[in-house]
């Protein structure tokens, strides 16, 4: 019998590429990204051009991947940053284009996944981010707009969980985000690994695999009573 199909968003690379290696255990993955992986995919994968940003493209990623089995997963981690910049000098169009990636390509997936997921028992995840919680705080910088952008819209991530969530419960179908704090490989340089992790409660930061490990658990029936709920996996570092 063939296994479900998953998709991955932003499945490339770091925390995206260790969800869709997670993910292989249980699920036929199909990694939608801008970029191609540069290792093998899993056994049975398949690899998607897309730009999250563009609806023509998330939607054939949909209709490709419906060719291969019963959508069980969707997984939204594709997303980007800018450089750091105060508000007051911070160029439209860099905010336009971390929106445009995380927020509004979110809500693409989202919006392809509600047609496309399997009814009852699918379940949507969205990455998101400490920093959409504790805003430019949780990137360890003194200026409170200078991942203003970033901060905004993974903040988005968190509440179109929720409103989704809502809306296809009586479907039975799950949606849950991640939101990952200080992880390696990421965004941070490695030079501040050391400082960074002495401001962690547990002293180090995460790893993809440690994120991964989140999501398998949200798409799992182990999750099944979990629903609009997001997932901190921070190392202490934020405590709702």
């Amino acid at each position: 019998m063939n296994r479900p199909i998953a998709i991955v968003t932003g499945g490339s690379s770091n925390i995206g590429w260790a969800i869709a290696q997670r993910l292989a255990e249980r699920y036929r993955v199909v990694i939608g990204d801008v970029a191609a992986p540069s290792a093998a995919l899993p056994a049975g994968g398949r690899y998607v051009q897309t730009d999250v940003r563009d609806a023509g493209q998330v939607q054939a990623l949909f209709a490709d991947a419906a060719g291969d089995g019963p959508l069980a997963a969707v997984v939204h981690s594709a997303a980007i940053t800018q450089p750091a910049v105060p508000i007051a000098q911070m160029a439209l169009e860099d905010w336009q284009r971390v929106i445009d990636v995380n927020l509004t390509g979110a809500f693409l997936v989202c919006r392809a996944a509600c047609s496309a997921i399997q009814r009852p028992g699918g379940s949507i995840v969205l990455i998101s981010s400490r920093a959409g919680k504790a805003g430019a705080a949780a990137l360890n910088v003194g200026n409170a707009g200078a991942k203003a952008h970033y901060c905004a819209s993974k903040a988005g991530v968190i509440s179109l969980t929720k409103s989704l969530a809502i809306e296809l419960a009586q479907a039975g179908v799950r949606v849950n985000a991640v939101a990952p704090g200080s992880i390696e490989g990421t965004m941070i340089p490695r030079e501040q690994w050391e400082a960074l992790s002495r401001r962690i409660p547990l002293g180090r930061l995460g790893t993809a695999g440690e994120i991964a490990a989140a999501v398998n658990f949200l798409c799992s029936e182990e999750a099944g009573y979990i629903t609009g709920h997001t997932l901190d996996v921070n190392g202490g570092t934020l405590m709702d």
